[in-house]
């Protein structure tokens, strides 16, 4: 397939960046153009060699998305028809809410928005056949009447093999994982949940997209051990050797922590949202709370799973046929 992906970052280390890795790294195989308008360090930074990088301001894709004034209109009437016209078509375009918009400018089989988390109007979904839903509970981020389909990334290990952080670590621990950037990540449900946990709770964090402040009374808290920028072994170490996993956020796009709790770790204490919210996810060893953080600690103890999760819903094989589905449907619906 021919493939064309806009996106804000690559690299640093934010949902959407993580998903976009992801995503280019289950494409290795196909033909892959990449608009972004940063490029961050990092190892979600890494791409293959079939991938191409562009700018937004590169000559192929400059002023695509200018929409409004007489600059905006020249680009739309007479720029972008133009590129159309000359560019080879794609068979998808996938777009991240965070990326230049591209509808004008390419021609596609099939096009597709991926919210992130964000909330898509009907004007903001315009010129995409479909929003892209990384969950079913994503549903409330589309406004009524905008067609959605259900599209969640791929999961890869973290790492091939885990390695310890350079932090005393005590014997007993939970994990959490998130940048504490806005309020809906819970960082008030963290502060009720370390004055009743029996064990310490170390806290994963980053930097590297966007700049946050921790509180002070959770920066300096007795029982809450800080890791900052673990590297993707160190967190494989952390996630393995927790006795849960512990997610507070109030609602999440995809929910890559969770995801990779999934995968490692052997209890997941969290409200039933993003990946969480597919029924598959919820067999083994995910102990629901509710709005109100009220959680009894003494389940964890009966809830570990007997065998290892089954995620092969997640992986790059099923991603990668959603989409081939998803492009014949729009192959036949341009042919009719």
């Amino acid at each position: 397939m021919r493939i064309l992906i806009s996106a804000g970052w690559l690299g640093g280390a934010g949902g959407a960046e993580r998903a976009l890795y992801s995503i280019l790294r289950a494409l290795g195989g196909h033909d892959v153009d990449v608009v972004v308008r940063q490029r961050l360090g990092g190892p979600l930074a890494e791409i293959g060699d079939g991938v191409r990088l562009y700018p937004p301001t590169n000559p192929r894709w400059f002023a695509s998305s200018l929409k409004y004034g007489v600059k905006g209109q020249l680009v739309q009437r007479l720029v972008n028809p133009v590129r159309r016209a000359v560019l080879p078509r794609y068979d998808v375009l996938l777009a991240f809410h965070s990326g230049p918009d591209l509808t004008r400018a390419v021609r596609a089989s099939v096009k597709l928005l991926v919210p992130s988390g964000n909330h898509i109007s009907v004007e903001r979904a315009s010129g995409y056949d479909h929003v892209a839903l990384q969950a079913p509970d994503n549903q409330q981020l589309a406004a009524s009447g905008v067609p959605t389909t259900l599209l969640p990334p791929p999961v890869f290990d973290l790492a091939v093999n885990s390695l310890a952080p350079a932090v005393d670590l005590p014997g007993e621990f939970c994990l959490t994982v998130f940048n504490p950037y806005d309020p809906i990540k819970g960082t008030d449900d963290l502060l009720t949940a370390v004055e009743s946990t029996p064990r310490p709770i170390v806290w994963c964090h980053s930097q590297q997209t966007v700049g946050f402040d921790v509180p002070a009374v959770l920066r300096d808290h007795p029982r809450i051990i800080h890791v900052e920028d673990a590297s993707p072994a160190e967190m494989r170490y952390l996630y393995e050797r927790c006795l849960a996993y512990v997610c507070f956020s109030r609602s999440e796009g995809f929910g890559w922590s969770i995801a990779d709790a999934l995968r490692y770790s052997p209890v997941i204490v969290s409200r039933r949202i993003g990946v969480l919210s597919f029924g598959d996810a919820t067999r083994h060893g995910v102990l629901e709370v509710g709005r109100d953080w009220d959680f009894d600690w003494a389940r964890i103890a009966d809830a570990k799973p007997e065998a290892t999760r089954d995620l092969r819903w997640l992986s790059a094989a099923a991603f990668e046929q959603r989409l081939v589905e998803l492009v014949v449907r729009g192959t036949e619906k341009n042919r009719d």
